[in-house]
């Protein structure tokens, strides 16, 4: 009777743990959905009168529609059952345009200088990624080099945030667009830096199915992109006071 019992109790645990699985696999796709749809209207919204944009708008929207392009192309190479083997180029081809954007973006806003050392980082993150891809982490997640690449615009985020508060070109610092993009980067790259450190020790020492691990990535990325539309509001803020601030002064 006892044995019954056990056998009942531990049907009922495996039966729970497949209904938590399936919520949170439910939560994994609600997320990543969520997240592909708000990298895509941060893309549009930064194309948005392209020619009026600024560079580092135009250089944000790029990344985006690329993040956005790589969601879509994981998804169809999962549901191929004869590319499925692809699955892992989409993003570290991502990280590897991203970055070299991320590079000319903040080599702008650093005032132009030292082109040298930013064609280096980039150009060593092109090649780390290739060899990681291609021989290290060939068939398993490249935690290694979205670490690296986090670890990279770390270091770029503080170099800006330094130089914000240098030359203080604002009173209110809150109402430059790019303290918000650059609040967003650092914030979600903290984040990953944390999350890609235990990668590889959860897939190959706690054998763990990473659906926890991607629904936080997701839920950071569009915690990320939220804060990229908040300083796409600014921007488009600026831009109209600019242009009433010509037109009044064109009146005179």
């Amino acid at each position: 009777m006892k044995m019954g019992w056990l056998l009942l109790m531990e049907a009922l645990d495996a039966l729970r743990t497949v209904d938590k699985l399936k919520m949170t696999i439910q939560i994994y796709l609600f997320l990543a959905l969520a997240q592909t749809v708000l990298s895509a209207i941060v893309a549009f919204l930064s194309f948005l009168r392209f020619k009026s944009r600024t560079e580092i708008v135009r250089l944000i929207g790029f990344v985006f529609l690329t993040s956005c392009i790589a969601n879509v192309m994981a998804a169809v190479l999962v549901s191929s059952e004869t590319f499925k083997v692809y699955i892992n180029i989409p993003y570290p081809v991502y990280a590897i345009i991203s970055l070299c954007l991320y590079s000319r973006l903040y080599y702008v806003l650093l005032h132009k200088k030292k082109a040298g050392a930013f064609i280096f980082v980039a150009s060593a993150f092109v090649i780390f990624a290739l060899i990681n891809m291609f021989f290290i982490q060939k068939t398993a997640h490249n935690s290694y080099s979205f670490l690296f690449h986090s670890a990279i615009l770390i270091i770029y985020s503080l170099l800006y945030f330094y130089t914000l508060m240098n030359d203080l070109p604002s009173l209110y610092l809150h109402h430059l667009p790019m303290f918000w993009f650059n609040a967003a980067l650092l914030i979600f790259h903290a984040g990953t830096f944390f999350l890609f450190s235990f990668t590889a020790y959860l897939v190959n020492v706690l054998k763990n199915n990473l659906v926890v691990y991607y629904s936080c990535h997701n839920m950071l990325i569009s915690i990320e992109d939220l804060i990229f539309l908040v300083g796409l509001y600014y921007d488009f803020r600026l831009r109209t006071l600019n242009k009433v601030t010509s037109l009044n002064h064109s009146q005179r």
